[in-house]
């Protein structure tokens, strides 16, 4: 990694040339992105960050001498290329497994080609494959061409803020004015957000897998709600009543209100104007 305040040249894909772009000095995303499970996860809520979701949408250029880029595709001979390289790696992991490498071998092997999170304990043959066929097959095409730089999402235009190591697009108070709102709304609240994670983590320490990703997005996403319920327990009233099999009774003792409370909240939203497409 480049070091932090330091300038490097990437290649923009909107503006078809080379910018300059600078990694973070801030200790607090650093320390963000050292986390290998909440790297990708945004403050606020359960969902992607949108630097998590640039990332995932990286491509491949190549840019001839005197000509403009172009995006390099994927062809039959870099596919047979990564192939042999995968299994290459999955032989020699088969036969780690079997001792010739000594007892360390194959822990090595998935410290160094694989994602210890993506794996989720799962190290066996057919995982350690899945895992080294697409790193395979991202390196046999970087050495064909050149990867795009994480500085834009996806459709985004020129000018837009780069993508947020921190917030989900929901979140991030730079992309639209819904999103400050909602920033600002769930931003008061964001030490009883990380207290109950902290609960969640605790009461369901028997059922998580503190090593499984899932896991992780499954608490911010409780946390959440239940964060949401805290607020405005008939908020989530719109979701029990499309189950359909509920009652007001029901309803209000799950939210832990009143029954008048959620008749109110029924009646208020029967109310309201219907949208006109």
């Amino acid at each position: 990694m480049t070091k932090p305040g330091t300038a490097r040249r990437v290649f923009d894909p909107l503006l078809n040339e080379l910018v300059a772009e600078r990694d973070t000095s801030s200790e607090r995303i650093r320390a963000k992105l050292t986390d290998a499970y909440d790297w990708c996860l945004c403050e606020l809520c359960w969902r992607s960050t949108e630097y998590a979701t640039a990332v995932g949408a990286r491509k491949f250029f190549k840019r001839p001498r005197r000509e403009n880029a172009h995006a390099a595709p994927l062809t039959d001979a870099i596919r047979v290329e990564a192939q042999k390289e995968a299994d290459a790696l999955v032989a020699r992991y088969e036969r780690a497994w079997k001792g010739e490498f000594g007892p360390y071998e194959p822990g090595r092997m998935v410290a160094t080609y694989c994602d210890i999170v993506e794996m989720r304990g799962d190290c066996s043959v057919e995982a350690f494959r899945e895992h080294v066929e697409q790193r395979a097959l991202i390196a046999a095409w970087a050495r064909h061409s050149n990867l795009l730089a994480v500085t834009r999402l996806p459709g985004q235009p020129k000018g837009a803020a780069k993508p947020s190591k921190l917030y989900c697009e929901a979140h991030n108070p730079r992309r639209s004015d819904e999103a400050r709102r909602a920033y600002q709304r769930d931003k008061r609240f964001a030490p009883q957000y990380n207290e109950l994670i902290e609960k969640i983590w605790t009461e369901q320490a028997g059922n998580l897998l503190a090593w499984d990703i899932e896991a992780h997005v499954h608490v911010k996403r409780e946390a959440y709600r239940q964060l949401q319920v805290h607020k405005s327990p008939t908020r989530l009233i719109d979701d029990l009543l499309a189950q359909g099999t509920m009652s007001q009774a029901e309803i209000a003792r799950q939210l832990g209100v009143s029954r008048q409370a959620v008749s109110a909240a029924i009646k208020r939203r029967s109310q309201k104007p219907m949208a006109i497409d």
